[in-house]
């Protein structure tokens, strides 16, 4: 099989081709030929019904472990389009199992929580790590405001979190140029702060969770995509914002809604910073959002550790240098970030 020129499959990664409205899906079915479907089980009883046309095969996914997805890719037959239809985990295993045949998905959001709709390569876990491996481009996005919109508005708020962290992954791209990290380049970074002064103007909007504020979080997932394209790098959208959400996960190895983790993240770090720690609480209250330690289950304990250990994380696991790659931080830098958090109940076995 010839695969697709990479200039061609950048080319419509920077603007792929994707579909808005109510009842789209219904029409989209229609037209993709005999297809295998990777889905969930919440995601699949909702769509079901809109479908025009139902699955020769349905592939259940539930983790994205290295092995399993290798072992869950070699299921799909050659000749059936693979279909994506859900929230991150099942975009990202259409776009593994898609790439491993040298295809390209068509891909289903179901929830607005999360961008691996759009971006390119896949997160994959090996050894409860986070991996990135792949570079896919799906063959169309169908977003259709009745599947998203059956999600609970606080899993769509959610989505907020990775438009939000180009505040503080911005800030940590500043600072590794002034360490001589990389380079910074200021017409991408201002272009990606956009998308949050954006989300500020419609974050009413947003925790209403309409239809437009669904087209927008989209929208913003494509654009802050094409500017790491552009720029070689994630480092726009991406810093230790994220990095306090993996080592929080490695440490629990538990699975968080990515968004609303990522968000309790750029609050913490944007109070590292100095970095307008306020305005980003109060956007996050605004919108509605889950950032609270105590809405997603973590203790005091469990926060601690998790930033006594940030530091050493980052460097164990190859980072890009940031702000927690800065000097450990100890207890009393701790109790200062999470002051006036509400934190869950310690938990005793």
């Amino acid at each position: 099989m010839v695969r697709t020129p990479r200039d061609e499959q950048r080319r419509r990664a920077l603007d792929p081709d994707r579909i808005y409205g109510r009842g789209v899906l219904a029409e989209e079915s229609a037209s993709w030929g005999p297809y295998s479907l990777i889905t969930m089980p919440e995601p699949w009883a909702a769509a079901r019904p809109m479908l025009s046309v139902q699955p020769e095969q349905i592939v259940m996914v539930s983790t994205m472990e290295r092995q399993a997805v290798d072992r869950l890719a070699a299921e799909f037959p050659e000749d059936l389009t693979i279909v994506g239809l859900g929230g991150g985990m099942a975009m990202d295993m259409a776009k593994y199992a898609a790439w491993a045949q040298d295809k390209e998905p068509i891909l289903v959001p179901s929830i607005a929580s999360v961008d691996a709709c759009v971006t390119n390569s896949v997160a994959v876990r090996d050894g409860g790590k986070v991996r990135y491996v792949g570079f896919g481009v799906a063959k169309r996005l169908v977003i259709d405001y009745a599947l998203v919109s059956t999600a609970p508005k606080p899993l769509n708020r959610a989505g907020i979190g990775d438009i939000l962290s180009i505040h503080t992954g911005c800030w940590d791209w500043r600072l590794a140029a002034e360490q001589g990290e990389v380079t910074y380049d200021e017409a991408i970074a201002d272009a990606a702060l956009g998308w949050v002064r954006e989300l500020e103007a419609r974050a009413d909007m947003v925790r209403e969770v309409s239809d437009e504020a669904i087209r927008w979080l989209f929208e913003a997932y494509v654009g802050e995509n094409a500017l790491c394209l552009q720029v070689g790098h994630s480092r726009p959208e991406e810093g230790s914002e994220h990095f306090v959400a993996y080592c929080v996960e490695h440490l629990t190895g538990r699975t968080f809604v990515h968004g609303e983790l990522v968000c309790l993240g750029v609050l913490l770090m944007s109070r590292l910073q100095g970095n307008r720690p306020e305005w980003v609480q109060a956007l996050l209250d605004t919108t509605a959002v889950r950032y609270q330690p105590a809405d997603l289950g973590l203790s005091r304990d469990v926060m601690e550790q998790a930033l006594l250990r940030l530091h050493a994380y980052v460097i164990d696991e190859g980072l890009e240098y940031s702000i927690a790659h800065e000097t450990p931080l100890d207890k009393d830098n701790v109790a200062r970030l999470l002051h006036g958090l509400r934190l869950a109940p310690e938990t005793h076995n």
